[in-house]
């Protein structure tokens, strides 16, 4: 018997404004935007039932309309920095009709639409031992917390590649049952299966140098 395809609905949440990176979704960003671009890209996939562009703005649901997405009109309360991720994630499910839910963020832009497509395969064929996908970065490096090593230790000193790696989230893409979301209010699971990707495509705007490293690796592999 054939196994049934999962219909994951994506996800784009979209603040028109932004503290650290002013207006970084929308403001110019080589020949077009953060925003436009990862419509762009999220256009060329295969794997997707549908997608929601999720904000309060109305230019930026103006433009999602404009390429063809569905959108979801946000409470302008859940878009505020004070508000905590755990109400937004509740939220935005639940107000989404959708079995799957893909969260996909516009602030990693030098990921591809191969990429997100594969993500979507992976959770496809996820067994039952998980119960989401998480984009996810390996890091080899001496990492201490509250002054103690906690992937190494001081000797014998080890080589780089001996280090035991430590796993962090880019929020490329993570993927779940939407009921999970509304339940845990988050995005990540209790049995996560990791999607890995490099750590220069999985670069996240959260600052001005990433916003201009990610601007100058773009025009490079455009050219």
């Amino acid at each position: 018997m054939t196994k049934k395809k999962l219909e994951i609905i994506g996800i784009i949440p979209v603040k028109a404004k932004s503290e650290r990176v002013k207006d970084k979704n929308l403001r110019k960003f080589s020949n077009t935007t953060l925003f436009e671009l990862k419509l762009k890209q999220l256009k060329k996939t295969k794997n997707f039932k549908d997608f929601f562009v999720s904000s309060e703005s109305e230019k930026v649901l103006n433009i999602a309309k404009t390429e063809g997405f569905k959108v979801h009109k946000r409470n302008p309360y859940y878009s505020t920095s004070t508000v905590p991720m755990s109400e937004v994630y509740k939220y935005v499910a639940s107000e989404i009709n959708a079995e799957h839910i893909a969260w996909i963020n516009v602030t990693n832009p030098l990921v591809n639409e191969k990429f997100y497509d594969a993500a979507a395969t992976a959770y496809f064929n996820l067994t039952k031992k998980y119960d989401c996908l998480l984009s996810a970065i390996e890091t080899r490096e001496n990492f201490f917390y509250k002054e103690k090593p906690i992937n190494f230790k001081r000797t014998p000193w080890p080589r780089s590649q001996d280090l035991k790696p430590l796993v962090s989230l880019p929020f490329v893409i993570n993927i779940l049952k939407r009921k999970n979301m509304i339940k845990w209010r988050s995005c990540v699971g209790e049995k996560p299966k990791f999607f890995f990707i490099d750590p220069v495509t999985a670069t996240d705007i959260d600052e001005m140098h990433n916003f201009k490293f990610c601007e100058f690796l773009y025009n490079q592999r455009k050219k």
